[in-house]
């Protein structure tokens, strides 16, 4: 007898319980070629190769150029001097018949990653298809514990004596499920803090339990940081934390070299500098799956896309067609930030209950490896409102 939607996913609620939330996760499988899932990772590996590049290039130009490109000035001196590699990324492609397309790459606080290695497999299993993923929950771990260990050197401590903490907002039911689940993958002692009960000063950052931390695993962005400050006293907390991750006393994941790639506007400079070089082989992948982007909306004619540099789950999106502008998913906090525009492509469609929904395809890069597939489907643009739709092979 077949399990219902709601008394499949009830057996793990423990694990996945945003599941729910306006029906976000499908009961049913999208049939995937290996093929498909092994170009979408060729995709992701090729582009992560592109746009690490385009950020070691861009931490070495000079305070104009970082501010044109949007970068907080706040960051400067931690953009030119962190070397500590970024160790999680999503990449979220728009795969066509045309090509495979990078629509944006998620490098900092990437979420998605319980559905990607752990859910997808329990429906695709369920419904007797092939997990895409399958083993690649293994690679995580071992990953995360390898990446714990090249965070512990970097602030030059012992990793048996660090203490670790993953933070998220308490109220945020997935940002915490996400770091509950990578504790799980840990093989060392771990905690969990809510990120607004960290507290700080200019020795060090504590967590609930007033201990000092070494090692911060956050799912909250740079530039919430920078902006933060003290509820009573108003100080911008930045001026003290900065210190501490410059001066290698902290060690944040992902550092502030994922910061770099998080920014949109890279996606402008990867097409300033290579879309018109043919020769170079980095302009040749460039070609294949970069959109160009600009940061000047007179650079391109429509159909383009327009994106908050640093906008997050699709908010304040604005797709120009002709004479017609639409903004989906309309967010006052993103509406004042810089946009960047992007040639606009046409995400596949797919019938599911009776309705039609635009299908994007996600890939994660892991220390580099470009591990975990999986799908999102939506009404045109993807966002927070979109639905996890798992994914199979036959």
């Amino acid at each position: 007898m077949m399990l219902s939607r709601t008394e499949f996913y009830a057996q793990f609620k423990h694990q996945f319980n945003w599941y729910d939330a306006d029906g976000y996760a499908c009961f049913d499988v999208h049939p995937i070629e290996p093929e498909t899932v092994q170009a979408i990772q060729q995709a992701a590996t090729d582009v992560w190769q592109v746009l690490c590049q385009a950020g070691e290039i861009m931490r070495s130009l000079d305070d104009e150029t970082l501010l044109y490109f949007g970068y907080p000035p706040e960051t400067f001196d931690l953009i030119r001097t962190t070397t500590q590699p970024p160790f999680i990324a999503r990449c979220d492609f728009a795969v066509t018949p045309n090509g495979i397309y990078l629509l944006e790459c998620n490098a900092e606080v990437a979420t998605f990653i319980v559905e990607t290695f752990q859910v997808n497999g329990w429906v695709a299993n369920y419904f007797d298809y092939q997990d895409p993923n399958e083993g690649a929950e293994a690679i995580l771990s071992e990953e995360l514990n390898r990446y714990l260990e090249v965070a512990a050197t970097y602030i030059n401590k012992p990793l048996a004596d660090c203490r670790i903490v993953f933070c998220a907002l308490s109220e945020a039911d997935e940002d915490v499920g996400t770091v509950e689940y990578l504790r799980s993958l840990c093989s060392v002692p771990t905690h969990f803090c809510p990120i607004e009960q960290l507290a700080i000063d200019d020795g060090a950052v504590y967590d609930q339990l007033d201990q000092p931390v070494d090692i911060i695993y956050r799912v909250y962005p740079t530039e919430w940081m920078v902006e933060d400050k003290d509820p009573v006293s108003g100080t911008a907390l930045w001026n003290c934390l900065e210190p501490l991750l410059f001066h290698r006393k902290v060690a944040l994941i992902n550092p502030l070299s994922a910061f770099i790639l998080q920014n949109k506007a890279l996606l402008a400079f990867i097409t300033e500098k290579w879309y018109g070089n043919r020769t170079d082989p980095v302009a040749e992948i460039v070609h294949r799956y970069f959109l160009p982007t600009f940061m000047h909306a007179t650079q391109l004619m429509p159909p383009y896309v327009a994106k908050p540099t640093y906008g997050r789950e699709g908010k304040e999106v604005e797709i120009i067609h002709n004479e017609e502008r639409t903004i989906y998913n309309a967010a006052e906090d993103y509406a004042t930030l810089p946009k960047v525009y992007q040639q606009y492509v046409d995400l596949p469609t797919i019938h599911l209950d009776e309705e039609e929904w635009t299908l994007q395809y996600s890939c994660f890069l892991v220390n580099g490896k470009a591990i975990g597939v999986a799908a999102r489907i939506g009404k045109r643009v993807i966002s927070n409102l979109s639905h996890f739709l798992p994914i199979g092979i036959f």
